[in-house]
């Protein structure tokens, strides 16, 4: 088989460039022309070409493609010139970029000069920079003879790269960079148009209410400092850096900041549009995304743009502006991505792929065992530490089993830090947490794998999940079905001074109209008064806006906004049949805002009396207290005020039907100070909620049960701790394999960590034949004289030192031999079918209508089939199908 080693040189200038465009819009544009191509047959002469297209597609078309393994570097856009301009698919690609980031990671640099260097293999020429606005017809023939020699140069250079590259590169890796390649130049899925146009209009009115909320003058858009003193006044720390010419920390407020682009997401509406009023895009990124999905529908189908190995463990990445590893769960997008004609699309996710992995690296067989039968893993350790049956284990006795076991939250989830609300996953061990009472320390953010959780107030948490309530520690689930439970949890949170009431502002959307309402706090933050009660049927959402009202007790006139209510513990049984899996709960009487509401009820019905007052702290100043809120019967609301969220999975937790559609990546943070606590954001306010750790001795499990209000004396936590390590001793003899492996690869010697081998120099060798790495591993000593490994990674062009432990080595290797796994599966997978894309630990495929139900059952074979590295993890999945990739 021959190897063709290719590079185009196409024409660009100032604005046509993949500098400022994508590189489908790029390519498919009509400004787009090849000014010459170089073909390198196996270790031949290479040869240039430059002509007319028609000239350009003979050259090519003399090269046996179909039967060559195509070699470029960055091959996403050589690929799809071939494809897309000439009609040629070769038999294969090897993408020299992809493999040295899977070899390299940030050591050495993606860029063809820097890994030319790197290898000694020649210095790649300039000459691309004179070609800048020119044409094909405008060069001359001098010009292009070096513009030849250049493009000639370049494809020796990648030709000699690939050599050194492939020596030894996994052959299953680059099966799956071949396959990357192709869901991108190759594409097959189509973009609904219409359901894409619909969707920018709501989109566009949406952003026009949001616009009109920026009212500062450009003066103040355009200034860092006024406009960081105006992120401030809405509850914003500005995103700060270290300046690369200074040595010293500034602002972070330019278009290419990570932490200044992410605010274009922020939770508050107000925040986006000003970011984008300071862009000056006048766009928010649900907007631009849309107009991007409605671009490529009008150039043809949806090539899906994946970064292979963009992950320190291997995971894939959204690449090229289309980062469909984050479309939200819900969004009308994913409803946009159709399979062509006659096909549907078939999504499949590998169900707790990292826990049974953890078990299985552990060599915990008994746990992996436990998991895969559905098993009570809480309670069947709760009875190896209090030696009784498991059917006779107490709920008491299950928590204590359950503490080293801890529950976990979304990406989005907000955390409280001392630089500011931030998602769980942007928390840094740099950035302090608070606890309730002070700024404490943590260990890290630690991933917990793929998890079922329970949606409510904006917020995913698994069901288990601890949250500080007025009556001790409970879980996530029975917190969300009490709404004087929850009410309590709210009302325990002190923030810090800093902190003001403008974070809790939120603006909810409906399937059916939009509910507007303020989370009311005082001038610390704290929450004083909540006149909503939480829904104890989850998809049953007031629609009613606030109505201004003017003060009872007359102190002016002056109008203020009153949030209206939720449905409280009950629900009208006008929507038992809308929600057949619900359950009624008999109660009569719901709190409610009788002003909001009573344009809603019969005529003439009779309320009765005043359930509570409350104080309030709006915008516009303090009030004293109301008498505003009221009782109704709840049989005599209407439909009107409810809003439907259809065709959602439901299962019973206490009483009440809650939503379990939500399996995603969870997060938690390890050992948040000396409570084992910190402080998330809800729609309704903060709460705050317990921490997981790793490898806890009896001390720190002491102080943990403290902390859930369980007193334990020393000896008796040492003793629980001794049991748990006994009865699963490969978990923490896992911890510290971990451990001493930093110490070996900083050493340069040899250790193991459970099956893998620890190479010291390298990193954790990997079944695929790869490695984790830890560049530039070594000993930091903190302020304090704590002594803690780091190695440097990189954010955006920074490189920046990096905290690294033992339980989050745990967590590399475990989703990096995931990842593996999924990669094994895609391969297996595409041997029958076509797969168009993976999302984390979930793999997409297309198949024929007739055979949707049997391509399912295969595609559900292939991801239950064991590599053979690792024949005792059980592994599982769960499959749909449907003609649009949101209905999967």
């Amino acid at each position: 088989m021959n190897i063709l080693t290719v590079d185009m040189e196409t024409y660009y200038d100032r604005e046509f460039s993949l500098s400022k465009m994508t590189t489908e819009e790029y390519i498919r544009s009509p400004n787009f022309e090849v000014i010459g191509v170089a073909v390198k047959v196996d270790g031949e002469d290479t040869e240039w070409f430059t002509g007319t297209y028609e000239q350009t597609k003979s050259f090519l078309q003399k090269f046996e493609w179909r039967n060559s393994l195509a070699v470029a570097h960055n091959a996403m856009f050589d690929a799809a010139i071939l494809t897309w301009h000439f009609g040629i698919k070769p038999r294969g690609w090897i993408d020299t970029l992809s493999m040295a980031r899977a070899i390299h990671g940030t050591e050495v640099g993606g860029s063809l000069a820097a890994l030319a260097r790197h290898y000694q293999l020649g210095v790649k020429g300039t000459e691309v920079l004179d070609a800048l606005g020119k044409r094909r017809l405008d060069f001359s023939q001098e010009e292009i003879d070096r513009y030849g020699d250049y493009c000639i140069n370049d494809v020796d250079l990648t030709y000699d790269l690939s050599k050194c590259l492939t020596e030894g590169f996994p052959h299953m890796e680059m099966r799956l960079i071949d396959l990357t390649i192709k869901m991108y130049s190759e594409p097959v899925l189509v973009l609904d148009k219409p359901v894409l146009e619909e969707h920018l209009t709501n989109v566009r009115k949406k952003k026009e209410e949001l616009m009109s909320k920026v009212t500062v003058d450009r003066a103040t858009l355009m200034s860092n400092p006024q406009f960081a003193d105006t992120l401030t006044s809405l509850g914003v720390t500005p995103p700060t850096k270290i300046s690369p010419t200074t040595g010293k920390e500034t602002l972070a407020l330019a278009k290419n900041d990570e932490e200044f682009k992410a605010l274009a997401v922020h939770e508050n509406p107000e925040v986006q549009a000003l970011v984008a009023a300071r862009l000056g895009t006048k766009s928010t990124l649900e907007e631009t995304r849309t107009e991007r999905f409605i671009g490529i529908a009008d150039r043809g189908r949806m090539p899906v743009p994946l970064k292979y190995y963009a992950a320190h463990t291997g995971r894939w990445g959204g690449a090229d502006n289309l980062n469909l590893q984050n479309l939200p769960r819900k969004s009308l997008l994913k409803h946009a991505i159709r399979a062509p004609q006659g096909y549907v699309m078939i999504d499949s996710d590998s169900s707790q792929i990292e826990a049974r992995t953890l078990a299985w690296l552990a060599g915990q067989w008994d746990l992996v065992d436990a998991f895969t039968r559905g098993e009570d893993v809480y309670r069947i350790m709760a009875s190896a530490i209090y030696g009784k049956a498991v059917d006779e284990i107490t709920t008491d006795e299950r928590f204590v089993g359950k503490t080293t076991i801890l529950g976990c939250f979304g990406a989005d989830t907000k955390v409280l830090t001392d630089n500011g609300w931030k998602r769980i996953v942007d928390v840094l061990t740099t950035d302090m947490v608070w606890d309730g009472e002070e700024w404490v320390k943590h260990q890290g953010v630690i991933p917990k794998g793929m998890r079922w959780t329970i949606k409510a107030y904006g917020i995913d948490a698994t069901p288990e999940h601890e949250i500080l309530t007025g009556h001790g520690w409970r879980e996530w689930s029975e917190v969300v079905t009490n709404p004087t439970l929850f009410q309590s949890a709210l009302n325990k949170v002190n923030l810090p001074s800093s902190i003001g009431s403008s974070m809790l502002r939120k603006r909810v959307d409906l399937r059916v109209g939009t509910l507007s309402y303020d989370a009311l706090a005082d001038g610390k933050g704290k929450l004083i008064g909540i006149t909503s009660k939480l829904n104890a049927l989850l998809g049953v959402t007031p629609v009613l806006r606030s109505h201004p009202q003017t003060h009872a007790k007359n102190t002016g006139g002056t109008k203020r906004y009153y949030p209206t209510c939720n449905i409280g513990n009950d629900y009208s049984a006008e929507l038992q049949a809308l929600f057949q899996d619900a359950i009624q709960k008999l109660v009569r009487f719901t709190h409610t805002m009788a002003a909001g509401v009573s344009k809603f009820m019969n005529l003439g019905v009779q309320t009765e009396g005043l359930s509570y007052a409350t104080s309030y702290h709006c915008q516009i100043g303090k009030t004293p207290k109301e008498i505003w809120i009221e009782s109704t019967t709840q049989k005599v609301m209407s439909l009107t005020i409810c809003g439907l969220l259809l065709n959602q999975k439901t299962r019973k937790i206490n009483g009440a039907s809650l939503n379990l559609k939500n399996k995603l990546q969870t997060y938690d943070i390890a050992y948040a100070g000396p409570r084992n606590r910190f402080t998330i954001a809800t729609d309704a306010g903060p709460l705050i909620v317990h921490n997981c750790g790793y490898g806890m001795g009896a001390k720190k499990f002491q102080a943990q049960l403290k902390s859930f209000g369980v007193t334990l004396p020393e000896a008796e936590a040492q003793r629980i701790i001794t049991v748990y390590r006994e009865t699963y001793p490969q978990i923490p003899m896992l911890w510290k394999d971990c451990q001493r492996a930093l110490v070996a690869i900083m050493m340069n010697q040899m250790t193991a960590i459970g099956v893998l081998t620890v190479e010291g120099g390298k990193g954790v060798a990997l079944p695929n034949g790869l490695y984790i790495k830890y560049p530039n591993l070594r000993i930091h000593v903190t302020p304090e004289g704590k002594e803690e490994f780091v190695y440097d990674t990189k954010k955006g062009k920074a490189v920046i030192p990096n905290r690294i432990y033992g339980g989050k080595v745990t967590e590399n290797v475990c989703q990096a031999l995931a990842r593996i796994i999924i990669g094994e599966q895609m391969l297996l997978i595409a041997r029958r079918y076509r797969v168009v894309m993976t999302v984390h630990d979930a793999i997409a495929c297309i198949a024929p209508k007739e055979e949707a139900e049997v391509a399912k059952a295969f595609v559900e074979q292939c991801m239950r089939m064991r590599p053979d590295w690792c024949e005792k993890l059980p592994l599982n999945c769960e499959a749909g199908y449907g003609e649009t990739y949101g209905s999967c």
